[in-house]
């Protein structure tokens, strides 16, 4: 059989892209509602990560579905505690929110607001983070939730890269919302990853020259 080249050989790549992106998505919208939404949307969601990591490290030809539901199945409790803790820190800011705008006359109303900002911006490298640092780490329940806050202030341009990226495909979805059943959600976790996994080895470089340094300090 003769390889393609040239323009042949970029559509085939593009077609190839759209239909891994596609067959993504679907399973992640599939296996939400399967979980019923509130049980379904984090194990769906580190299952999603976990495919888009292997292709980011450019592992192409894994089978989606089987490395998908497998992932799935055997993360589904630790997920969903993980959307748990999500959930009641975001439920518990907006409390604190809508306290802080109760006590917009008070002398109190700066620094609560200041303690809000703050929170809410860990709050948010946490979301973006939790699932990268959860499919490419091996650690404790807590230090996922640690990692993911820490990693994503220390790099904190990536964050803001991948956050700007995926307002941009929220606001897309917004305007051709039939790409939001066959793209929206794949591909902004593969933008996500591949931003993040950049962090990541940023991290890794980081860590080897202080070791080294230290090991030259120490000899």
């Amino acid at each position: 059989m003769m390889e393609l080249s040239g323009v042949w050989a970029g559509f085939y790549r593009i077609s190839l892209w759209i239909t891994r992106l596609a067959w993504l998505n679907i399973l992640w919208i599939a296996f939400t509602l399967l979980g019923l939404i509130f049980f379904g949307i984090m194990p769906a969601t580190i299952a999603m990560f976990a495919v888009v990591r292997k292709w980011v490290l450019k592992e192409y030809d894994i089978p989606v579905f089987e490395t998908f539901f497998k992932e799935y199945k055997s993360n589904f409790i630790r997920a969903n505690l993980f959307g748990l803790v999500i959930f009641i820190i975001g439920y518990v800011l907006s409390v604190f929110l809508k306290y802080t705008g109760l006590m917009n006359n008070s002398s109190l109303y700066p620094v609560l607001l200041g303690v809000f900002v703050l929170a809410a911006f860990l709050y948010v490298m946490l979301v973006l983070y939790i699932a990268p640092v959860y499919v490419h780490y091996q650690l404790r329940f807590w230090q996922y939730v640690r990692y993911a806050v820490s990693i994503g202030a220390v790099n904190l341009h990536y964050s803001i890269c991948a956050i700007t990226l995926l307002a941009g495909i929220y606001f897309a979805s917004l305007k051709f919302p039939g790409i939001t059943l066959f793209f929206s959600f794949s591909v902004s976790a593969y933008v996500t990853m591949f931003i993040v996994h950049i962090g990541f080895s940023q991290l890794l470089k980081k860590q080897k020259e202080q070791l080294e340094e230290t090991t030259l300090s120490a000899s």
